[in-house]
């Protein structure tokens, strides 16, 4: 299959110019890699990767991230010439065997397919002017506790839709424009991805776990995410309006214990009591492997 690469960006420039060293590096070929910058011009070092790119600078609001807009931006841009998207994070870096895991799944079974991401820990994330090698890094990796080990190639096909994340994935391009994409209601970050398998759920399109071996690069994040408080929050209600459950309901219950949010699943039940102040956001973040 023709084979566009999808990324969204904004900052990371130290990440996304890795994953493009990554991506050069792939067993198969990527007829594209399409760069989408937040309002922001996507920035390489002065020696780009052997790819094809296309950047955008999406124009948007400073003060969130339009997550939604962005995924269906790129997957626009490549709509025309490519059978498989691949929509990989700029945090991360893609295993040199991902792309051919991701046809190979594919082209047997049309469906969702989700790959499988390790996590490196903090002092991990090579600079420009060292070369790295994926195998080395893959050793340093953590597997995280909700995703499934798989080794490379093997598939998982009786995975419930629910568990989708957007962090690695791949859709035919058909697929993706016959469900429209994500829902761009979801203002940044937060349940956005789950809505988006959730409609792919309901369009009669299966989902499933593939050993589509990428790695995700370090940095800091807040667990819980008060960072995103109003995001969350805002795109927890609008998912229970349309679907009649709450995601995020870790979050939401970690909001409430800290007195921030009254959450009673239960009773259908979400008052925002306060925000997170500063310092709260700053002692919430971790320097884990993803918050774990």
């Amino acid at each position: 299959m023709n084979v566009t690469v999808c990324t969204i960006v904004r900052g990371r420039e130290l990440h996304l110019n890795n994953l493009g060293r990554s991506l050069s590096a792939s067993n198969h070929p990527i007829d594209r890699w399409v760069v989408i910058g937040m309002d922001e011009e996507p920035r390489f070092a002065p020696e780009r990767p052997g790819l094809p790119i296309e950047t955008v600078n999406m124009a948007c609001p400073a003060d969130r991230i339009p997550l939604a807009e962005a995924r269906n931006a790129a997957a626009a841009h490549a709509a025309s010439g490519s059978d498989l998207l691949v929509f990989l994070d700029v945090d991360c870096l893609a295993g040199p065997d991902m792309i051919t895991a991701f046809d190979r799944a594919m082209t047997v079974d049309r469906r969702l397919w989700m790959g499988n991401v390790g996590y490196l820990p903090k002092g991990t994330t090579p600079s420009l002017d060292e070369p790295f090698n994926f195998d080395s890094l893959d050793g340093l990796a953590k597997q995280h506790p909700l995703l499934p080990k798989l080794s490379a190639g093997q598939t998982l096909t009786d995975a419930a839709h629910h568990r989708f994340w957007s962090l690695c994935f791949a859709i035919h391009r058909d697929d993706f424009g016959r469900v429209g994409g994500f829902d761009e209601s979801y203002q940044g970050y937060g349940g956005e991805d789950t809505d988006f398998a959730f409609v792919i759920r309901d369009a009669g399109i299966d989902f499933g776990f593939v050993g589509a071996r990428a790695l995700h690069q370090h940095h800091g994040v807040c667990k819980p995410p008060l960072n995103h408080f109003d995001a969350i929050v805002a795109n927890a209600r609008r998912f229970r309006e349309k679907w009649g459950v709450w995601p995020m309901e870790s979050w939401l219950s970690a909001f409430d214990q800290m007195g921030l949010i009254q959450f009673d699943p239960m009773h259908d039940g979400l008052v925002v009591h306060k925000r997170p102040t500063l310092s709260q956001i700053e002692n919430a973040r971790s320097t884990a492997a993803a918050g774990f």
